[in-house]
Protein backbone atom coordinates (compact mmCIF):
# COMPACT_ATOMS: atom_id res chain seq x y z
CA UNK A 1 0.00 0.00 0.00
CA UNK A 2 1.20 3.27 -1.16
CA UNK A 3 2.04 6.12 1.36
CA UNK A 4 0.62 9.19 0.71
CA UNK A 5 3.75 11.13 -0.12
CA UNK A 6 4.73 8.06 -2.73
CA UNK A 7 0.72 8.76 -3.84
CA UNK A 8 0.94 12.66 -4.57
CA UNK A 9 4.31 12.20 -5.53
CA UNK A 10 3.06 9.69 -8.65
CA UNK A 11 -0.04 12.16 -9.27
CA UNK A 12 2.65 15.57 -9.17
CA UNK A 13 4.83 13.66 -11.78
CA UNK A 14 1.99 12.62 -14.02
CA UNK A 15 0.67 16.33 -13.69
CA UNK A 16 4.57 17.49 -14.85
CA UNK A 17 4.67 15.24 -18.16
CA UNK A 18 0.79 16.31 -19.34
CA UNK A 19 0.33 19.98 -20.50
CA UNK A 20 -2.69 20.96 -18.10
CA UNK A 21 -2.77 23.16 -15.37
CA UNK A 22 -3.02 22.47 -11.80
CA UNK A 23 -6.72 23.19 -11.36
CA UNK A 24 -8.06 21.06 -14.17
CA UNK A 25 -5.65 18.25 -13.36
CA UNK A 26 -7.34 18.54 -10.03
CA UNK A 27 -10.72 18.45 -11.33
CA UNK A 28 -10.09 15.39 -13.59
CA UNK A 29 -8.28 13.32 -10.60
CA UNK A 30 -10.44 14.02 -7.85
CA UNK A 31 -8.29 16.31 -6.20
CA UNK A 32 -8.75 19.67 -3.62
CA UNK A 33 -6.50 22.06 -5.41
CA UNK A 34 -4.96 23.43 -2.01
CA UNK A 35 -4.01 19.95 -0.68
CA UNK A 36 -2.02 19.13 -4.50
CA UNK A 37 -0.75 22.89 -4.52
CA UNK A 38 0.68 22.19 -1.27
CA UNK A 39 2.57 18.80 -2.62
CA UNK A 40 3.40 20.52 -5.35
CA UNK A 41 5.64 23.17 -3.63
CA UNK A 42 6.49 20.59 -1.25
CA UNK A 43 8.13 18.03 -4.23
CA UNK A 44 9.70 21.71 -5.96
CA UNK A 45 11.39 22.77 -3.16
CA UNK A 46 12.78 19.03 -2.03
CA UNK A 47 13.90 19.41 -5.25
CA UNK A 48 15.73 22.19 -4.86
CA UNK A 49 17.19 21.80 -1.59
CA UNK A 50 19.08 18.18 -2.98
CA UNK A 51 22.89 18.42 -3.01
CA UNK A 52 22.39 17.11 -6.89
CA UNK A 53 23.20 19.84 -8.89
CA UNK A 54 20.28 21.58 -10.24
CA UNK A 55 21.64 23.08 -13.72
CA UNK A 56 20.12 22.43 -16.81
CA UNK A 57 16.71 20.97 -17.28
CA UNK A 58 14.65 18.49 -15.11
CA UNK A 59 13.26 17.22 -18.26
CA UNK A 60 12.08 17.11 -21.56
CA UNK A 61 8.40 16.62 -22.63
CA UNK A 62 7.89 16.58 -26.49
CA UNK A 63 4.06 16.50 -27.80
CA UNK A 64 2.56 17.34 -31.17
CA UNK A 65 -0.97 18.03 -29.20
CA UNK A 66 -2.45 21.76 -30.66
CA UNK A 67 -2.32 24.41 -27.86
CA UNK A 68 -4.33 26.72 -30.37
CA UNK A 69 -5.57 26.79 -33.46
CA UNK A 70 -2.41 27.22 -36.25
CA UNK A 71 -0.04 26.68 -33.32
CA UNK A 72 1.79 23.18 -32.61
CA UNK A 73 3.90 22.82 -29.55
CA UNK A 74 6.61 20.90 -30.69
CA UNK A 75 8.46 20.83 -27.59
CA UNK A 76 7.68 21.57 -23.98
CA UNK A 77 10.80 22.55 -21.60
CA UNK A 78 10.09 21.78 -18.30
CA UNK A 79 12.69 23.63 -15.62
CA UNK A 80 13.58 21.81 -11.76
CA UNK A 81 11.99 25.40 -10.97
CA UNK A 82 8.84 24.35 -12.42
CA UNK A 83 9.14 26.86 -14.87
CA UNK A 84 8.44 25.61 -18.22
CA UNK A 85 9.22 26.43 -21.85
CA UNK A 86 7.28 25.77 -25.48
CA UNK A 87 8.92 25.83 -28.80
CA UNK A 88 6.63 26.16 -31.40
CA UNK A 89 9.21 26.39 -34.29
CA UNK A 90 12.19 23.71 -34.42
CA UNK A 91 15.59 25.47 -32.94
CA UNK A 92 19.34 24.76 -33.15
CA UNK A 93 20.31 22.57 -30.88
CA UNK A 94 23.50 24.27 -29.82
CA UNK A 95 21.12 27.57 -28.80
CA UNK A 96 19.16 24.55 -26.44
CA UNK A 97 22.27 23.63 -24.67
CA UNK A 98 23.01 27.36 -24.37
CA UNK A 99 19.67 27.07 -22.39
CA UNK A 100 20.28 24.44 -20.04
CA UNK A 101 23.88 26.53 -18.84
Amino acid sequence: MKTDTEQMRQLYEQWCSEDISKQAFCNQNGLGYHKFNYWVKKFRNDSAESPVSQKGFSRIVTHSRLEQPQRQVLATFVFASGARLELFAALDAAFIRELAN
